[in-house]
């Protein structure tokens, strides 16, 4: 079986020991007002510096409601960047937390680099999947159906190649990702592909 965070399957990992889905909704509220710069870009958890992430507690909260090797990319708080910037669109369409693996050194069952296809393969999950608005959905319609917006899922791709992997010794710079989508009973579906 494949755990979440906690130790727990994903369905069960963020209310067994973690956060509440009430508690994560008033801190990223919080969040939000407390860092309206840059034109909201200062919401962008996943785009701050280790030493802005250092300095900033709530960051550093909200940073670890995923567990190890992994990030959340939160609708409300998250941006695209590259041509043309924007933040999530319809975010209230969405869930409230994605989570997404992240670059490892060496290859686990959630993320894995294909040197020779110069390929990711990332696991990504909601995380409080029955507040997701499209729990009742199946495969990976629980999450494309609540996208909000087809660009959304470019969001989650460069979170599966957070800082091109820099930081554990790779160049995922020009690396094509392939999500799978990590559903509660621990199996996968193919949730989309970027070029």
């Amino acid at each position: 079986m494949i755990l979440g965070a906690s130790g727990a399957p994903p369905s069960t990992a963020a209310t067994s020991s973690g956060p509440t889905f009430d508690q994560v909704k008033e801190w990223v509220a919080a969040y939000r007002a407390a860092h309206p710069g840059r034109g909201g870009k200062d919401w962008d958890i996943n785009a701050k510096s280790p030493a802005e992430i250092a300095a900033d507690p709530a960051a550093q909260r909200l940073l670890s409601i995923c567990g190890p090797d992994q990030r959340p990319v939160i609708p409300l708080l998250a941006w695209e960047y590259g041509g043309f910037d924007h933040q999530w669109v319809d975010p209230a369409a969405s869930a409230l937390v994605y989570c997404v693996y992240t670059p490892v050194a060496q290859p686990s069952s959630h993320w894995r680099f294909e040197e020779a296809d110069d390929r990711i393969v990332a696991d990504v999950y909601v995380l409080f999947p029955d507040q997701n608005p499209c729990k009742d959905r199946r495969g990976k319609d629980q999450v494309a159906a609540c996208i909000g917006h087809a660009s959304n899922f470019e969001i989650l791709v460069d979170t599966a190649s957070l800082n091109d992997g820099r930081h554990v010794g790779l160049s995922l710079s020009e690396a094509s990702t392939e999500l799978r989508l990590l559903l509660t009973d621990g199996s996968k579906v193919h949730l989309a592909v970027d070029q």
